[in-house]
């Protein structure tokens, strides 16, 4: 099965001229956001652009080839790719500039773009998508209540980047990326609106009908592609039937296809499959179902009573929520204050965290789970 990584094995040498942009360099670009460029790209507004060969070199050479620690995804994103896109004459020519990374735990936002100056006078404009930050997640389930501040900077951060150049405009992301690219397009000046080819939204969420209304979501015809693995459940949430979407393989199994790096890949583009898997279907029909029975005040208080059990340990990424034993009681004792509903949602986000934590940190943190928290429950199928 062939990946992004076999991508820029096949076509790195390939210069877009030759090629033109296609699907696939669109997920490049929404993976190469997910880096941490702090000190590498300019800020935005400020500095000179920087050639992305240049960058990944600076980037190994900041790391140690040891890319991990400046990853801000979930996603499967190996030393290899950065080298990959070093050693690449389609990519390594490509402009960074205008880096933005925010945290704000005041504003409840993760925000983070760049711009990618392609040949030809074109510029693709990278929204990052959820980090493993807890500010992050929290913003993410707000999308389901009200209009976030990542997407209020995401249309100012894209009319802004439109501004300070005058060709054509790819806008793109993965996760809530997505969203935010698709959001910024349709908040933006009608005279600039123009010059926007193309809005990737890959696996991003849609928008909640009840918070933004319609949003002018049907005027964006062909230049919206949206993206989703065959398991595809991020993707499919505030989805509406009528939006087109090209479903493609995925070298993961069940949720983790949400991961971009395992999207199955051509020469010249996505490998696409007819439809999504059938537990998939069930599980996200499910739930919509659960979300449409809630109101935006109940969805809001959900939302506040999870994150805020969840930051009780003083953990601010979702990983140091397990980190010690002292942590993950205070969290769950601030869980056992809650409502059943909520408990149900914030324990499934831990059992998430157990599933990919190493052996030692998964046996611990089930024997605490054990003690604090009184034996499973039935499922209440009333709100299945």
């Amino acid at each position: 099965m062939a990946t992004v990584y076999d991508y820029l094995r096949w076509r790195g040498d390939l210069l877009f001229e030759e090629r033109p942009f296609n699907d696939v360099d669109n997920i490049v670009l929404s993976t190469l956001v997910y880096l941490d460029w702090e000190g590498i790209v300019a800020d935005e507004g400020q500095g000179e652009p920087v050639a992305l060969g240049d960058a990944c070199e600076r980037l190994l050479a900041r790391s140690g080839d040891d890319i991990a620690p400046f990853v801000r995804s979930l996603a499967n994103i190996q030393t290899t790719f950065v080298e990959l896109l070093a050693q690449s004459p389609r990519f390594s020519s490509i402009e960074l500039s205008d880096y933005v990374d925010i945290i704000d735990k005041r504003r409840s936002l993760q925000f983070s773009a760049l711009c990618a100056r392609l040949p030809g006078d074109e510029t693709y404009v990278a929204f990052r998508g959820t980090d493993s930050s807890i500010v992050g997640w929290r913003e993410d389930v707000m999308l389901s209540f009200a209009i976030t501040e990542a997407q209020r900077e995401a249309a100012r951060y894209l009319e802004r980047a439109m501004q300070r150049t005058s060709g054509r405009i790819y806008v793109g992301g993965h996760s809530k990326g997505g969203m935010l690219a698709e959001y910024a397009m349709l908040q933006c000046p009608e005279r600039l609106r123009s010059r926007i080819v193309r809005v990737y939204s890959n696996d991003g969420p849609g928008m909640a009908p009840e918070v933004v209304g319609d949003c002018g979501q049907g005027n964006l015809g062909e230049r919206i592609r949206r993206i989703v693995p065959a398991y595809s459940v991020v993707g499919m949430l505030f989805s509406r039937p009528e939006d087109p979407r090209a479903i493609v393989a995925s070298s993961n199994r069940g949720i983790e296809q949400h991961d971009l790096t395992s999207w199955q890949v051509t020469r010249s583009g996505l490998e696409e499959v007819g439809e999504l898997q059938p537990d998939c279907v069930s599980l996200d029909e499910a739930i919509a179902a659960w979300i449409e029975k809630l109101s935006l005040s109940k969805r809001a208080l959900v939302a506040n009573q999870i994150f805020d059990a969840l930051e009780a340990g003083g953990a601010q990424q979702l990983d140091e929520i397990l980190s010690s034993a002292e942590s993950f009681h205070r969290v769950l004792q601030a869980l056992a204050k809650t409502d059943d509903l909520t408990r149900d949602v914030a324990l499934s986000l831990v059992q998430t965290l157990l599933d990919s934590s190493v052996g030692s940190v998964r046996k611990a943190a089930r024997r605490t789970l054990t003690k604090f928290l009184p034996p499973a429950r039935e499922p209440d199928k009333s709100r299945a």
